[in-house]
């Protein structure tokens, strides 16, 4: 991907947000001509000239913490882990705990491993507002996920979705 216009995430003050969602925005990172990578311990934000508006550039770019753990997540999917929540040992909270062998080469583990080292946070917090939104316990995100990934295959299938 030719990426023209690239640019280093930073932490900004008073990011913009949504009543809806503090992370409304992140479903940006999906279009066409739009790419994140974690390379020499920063987040870099490529974009193709009309894939976002400067509106949203900015507003990105404010959100170095979501954007991280977005991508901390779309890598360890993309690698073919499964994710669950495993409630914290250590006091309140949980962990994002990947499991099972990846599917395909992770490329540069140590560069992973950093990648989660900075967003593990970001990752869960996104995840656990994902299980607030859908209304179920963190710990039955694994049997979620997998239920929607054999729904969306059926649907490619049949194209109908099923009770």
């Amino acid at each position: 991907m030719d990426l023209r216009h690239t640019h280093t995430l930073d932490t900004g003050t008073d990011p913009e947000t949504r009543p809806e969602s503090a992370t409304y925005f992140l479903h940006w990172l999906n279009r066409p001509g739009v790419k994140v990578v974690w390379e020499n311990g920063k987040l870099r934000l490529g974009v193709k000239p009309g894939a976002l508006t400067a509106d949203e550039v900015a507003v990105l770019l404010q959100h170095k913490e979501e954007v991280g753990g977005w991508l901390l997540l779309h890598t360890l999917w993309e690698a073919g882990y499964s994710l669950r929540l495993q409630p914290s040992e250590y006091g309140p909270g949980y962990v994002l705990m990947p499991t099972g062998k990846p599917a395909r080469p992770v490329g540069d583990f140590p560069a992973l491993f950093e990648l989660y080292d900075n967003f593990h946070d970001s990752a869960v917090a996104l995840l656990l507002d994902a299980c607030r939104l859908l209304k179920i316990d963190p710990v039955d995100w694994p049997k979620t996920a997998e239920r929607w990934v054999r729904e969306a295959v059926r649907y490619a299938r049949d194209g109908e979705l099923t009770p």
